[in-house]
């Protein structure tokens, strides 16, 4: 079976940093999990490095992830005197700041993505009018005087082109802003020209990680493509009458879990 990486996968700097942030920390909580990766995840908890869904469960350290986090925790934590070690993404802090600078500017901020994503709720935390959209038929529903279009960091490029061009119908004076980050876009567009060449794509990466199911959506339009997080989930089934197969990652996946699924399915 023949093997082909995508030129551009696996960890971003956002996710590296944060992890160089927090690996010699000891007794400490995340406020969610610091990337979306189980092994990581397994990885801190080894070492001290627990999850908890709430502020009231963290004791002494808080890590605010790579995700970031609603202004109202960071205030919580504060009260409870509480030390933060803030890992938040500089590309999602950028979108942190774009919508608090076009809400005091009394724009209406008009945002593309997940509603339930940490991301997408800390950004809406920094603003007091704030729509969250994800379809073309949300967006045509948007009629305003003017308003700021910002993105999660992790949408496609294609969709959030897509959604400007219906909201500048109805929306005379748009502000457009596209902050999605530089390494989704290489990841999303080396994964694209990877799948027209193969017969099937594997896609690595955590079940709630959104890059990466980003990923899987995009090859899928394609050719045949599966989503895994480990080596073990592979069936092998999937490659008869297969010559080639793809493989990328999410961008919190680490090196030596693709290196696993790479070797398994070269011994095919």
């Amino acid at each position: 079976m023949k093997v082909i990486c995508a030129e551009n996968m696996g960890f971003c700097s956002g996710v590296k940093r944060a992890l160089d942030m927090v690996l010699n920390e000891r007794n400490a909580y995340t406020l969610g999990q610091l990337i979306h990766n189980p092994q990581v995840v397994e990885l801190l908890e080894k070492k001290g490095i627990k999850v908890v869904n709430s502020v009231d469960e963290a004791d002494r350290t808080l890590i605010i992830t790579a995700h970031g986090t609603p202004k109202s925790n960071i205030e919580k934590a504060k009260k409870k005197e509480l030390r933060i070690i803030d890992t938040t993404c500089p590309l999602v802090k950028r979108v942190h700041e774009l919508a608090v600078e076009f809400d005091k500017k009394e724009y209406k901020i008009i945002l593309l993505g997940d509603k339930e994503h940490q991301e997408v709720k800390g950004t809406a935390s920094n603003a007091k009018d704030v729509t969250i959209i994800s379809s073309d038929e949300e967006a045509s529903k948007m009629k305003l005087d003017k308003a700021c279009f910002l993105s999660q960091t992790t949408q496609s490029l294609e969709k959030f082109k897509e959604i400007a061009d219906i909201l500048k119908k109805n929306i005379p004076e748009l502000k457009i802003f596209n902050t999605i980050c530089d390494a989704t876009k290489k990841r999303q567009d080396s994964a694209m020209n990877l799948a027209k060449k193969v017969d099937l794509m594997i896609i690595i990466g955590g079940y709630n990680s959104a890059n990466t199911k980003r990923l899987k959506e995009i090859c899928n339009k394609i050719v045949e493509t599966k989503h895994i997080e480990k080596a073990d989930e592979i069936d092998f089934e999937w490659f008869k009458d297969k010559k080639i197969v793809g493989l990328t990652a999410g961008a919190s996946t680490p090196d030596q879990v693709i290196k696993r699924v790479k070797d398994r399915i070269e011994k095919y």
